[in-house]
């Protein structure tokens, strides 16, 4: 089939919040370019566009839909993107009724029948891992009649009025042998921007080394796009990957969107040394948790390039990380963050305020213990229930949850109108508390000093504060 694989019309504002200006572009989407990877390998014509980057008009749109003769157009989208995602779709179908509609992502995953009742311009939606789905669908598509649809474990459809919902086989996924090398050379390489939060340098591009979390945080349902087992692609394929982007695409950084980078030490220990080995001499950061490191594993990581780690510290109150089932405690934090710091790596924090069950002094208290680790990074959200996440019930009976709230309003970087509301703080007192916590974080001297002497050092990218600046000036913008 001719396939197009593309982002939806999306306005920054709605993917950045205020801080639009700073955020760089939008990030490579690895999953996409994986499974395009997938299709091509197996004999289909496929197609990528990226309309934002691209600022493509709906008139040029048009045309390329009809110059390529695209007959299937499959789109991923977040909760935070699907009402623009569903627009996108709408568009296709009327430029072309025939043209086949795929969505795919996590908000998709999460609901499904939701999903297709909302939209009637979405005709199959891929569950979880898209891969094999998505191949099972085309070959439905193509040779109708020989393989039935209630046969593919992954899709929902509509069939004779009724929505049909195929959970996805969590025990069929891709080996991580089987997991492809992105179709890199399908994507405008050259115009993504990373995220400053993660890059040291430009060009910095992203990418996956595993896929699964075994961890169950209460804001989080990424268990249910990969399983809850983590499977980790082999060590050499990596470096193979890391090596092709240096060559290609003179990458001068890296970082690893993994849900948890370390959860498993041995091999994280086998990349690093293979890092070592062949003197890859790449800055790299990534996620992780404070309870899968340990010093001896957090200086092999930074003799093999890792510059920075981002943890998920949540809360500075030990009530509200078993609230979240974060399965760590305060001390445990305190303990890796400062020898994180102290192993030399740029470590970065985050935070949730005015979680359920807190007060005006719990959010305080974690502003106090942030500024007292004094990270030289930290952002700091208000509680985001995304759909079907356990925070999502929890929030429903201890607070004020807008179930109808518009899904852009699902937004980490926007805080104008929060979709839950904690009873105890209030909506406007929690937006100021947020405004706060940015503010006097960064007012904080050690944090000031610490990010003086990366400058002065040249340690980083000039331009990487300069975004950083006009990112947090957006926060004070109407």
């Amino acid at each position: 089939m001719n396939i197009l694989f593309q982002e939806p019309f999306v306005d920054r504002r709605i993917t950045f919040g205020k801080f639009e200006k700073g955020a760089g572009s939008n990030t490579f989407p690895y999953g996409v370019a994986c499974i395009a990877a997938y299709m091509r390998d197996r004999g289909h014509k496929v197609h990528y566009l990226e309309p934002n980057l691209e600022n493509i008009s709906f008139s040029d749109y048009r045309q390329y839909l009809v110059s390529k003769n695209i007959e299937l157009a499959g789109i991923g989208s977040t909760t935070l993107q699907i009402g623009k995602t569903l627009k996108t779709f709408e568009k296709i179908k009327k430029i072309n009724p025939k043209v086949i509609t795929v969505l795919g992502g996590i908000h998709g995953t999460i609901m499904p029948k939701e999903t297709l009742k909302e939209s009637g311009f979405v005709d199959y939606i891929v569950l979880g891992e898209g891969e094999k789905p998505f191949n099972n669908l085309v070959n439905f598509l193509e040779h109708k009649g020989k393989i039935k649809l209630k046969n593919i474990n992954g899709i929902a459809y509509r069939e004779k009025g009724k929505i049909i919902v195929n959970p996805p086989n969590f025990d069929d996924m891709l080996k991580p042998e089987e997991i492809p090398f992105p179709a890199y050379d399908l994507f405008p390489m050259n115009k993504y921007v990373a995220q400053i939060t993660y890059a040291k340098t430009f060009p910095s591009y992203s990418l996956l080394c595993s896929r699964g979390c075994v961890f169950r945080c209460a804001f989080c349902n990424a268990c249910d796009v990969f399983g809850g087992r983590v499977r980790y692609r082999p060590v050499d394929t990596v470096i193979e990957e890391i090596l092709y982007l240096k060559q290609k695409y003179n990458a001068k950084g890296l970082f690893f969107q993994d849900s948890t980078f370390t959860c498993n030490n041995q091999w994280v220990k086998e990349f690093c040394k293979k890092m070592i080995e062949k003197r890859i001499n790449i800055p790299w950061a990534c996620g992780s948790r404070t309870d899968t490191v340990n010093e001896e594993l957090l200086r092999l990581m930074k003799r093999a390039g890792c510059w920075e780690i981002s943890f998920g510290i949540e809360s500075g109150n030990q009530k509200s990380l078993d609230l979240i089932n974060k399965k760590t405690t305060v001390e445990q934090n305190t303990k890796i963050l400062k020898l994180s710091m102290k192993t030399g790596i740029y470590t970065f924090a985050n935070y949730i305020l005015c979680l359920p069950g807190e007060t005006k002094e719990d959010v305080l208290n974690t502003i106090r213990y942030a500024k007292k680790m004094a990270t030289p990074m930290a952002l700091f959200y208000l509680p985001i229930p995304f759909p079907k996440t356990a925070l999502w019930d929890i929030c429903k009976k201890k607070g004020i949850l807008r179930e109808n709230a518009p899904w852009e309003e699902f937004n980490a970087w926007d805080i104008s109108n929060p979709v839950y509301i904690n009873p105890l703080i209030g909506k406007e007192e929690m937006k100021r508390l947020l405004n706060y916590a940015f503010t006097s974080y960064y007012r904080t001297p050690s944090v000031i000093l610490k990010n003086l002497k990366e400058i002065i050092l040249l340690r980083q990218s000039i331009k990487r504060y300069w975004l950083a600046l006009k990112g947090m000036l957006g926060l004070f913008r109407d």
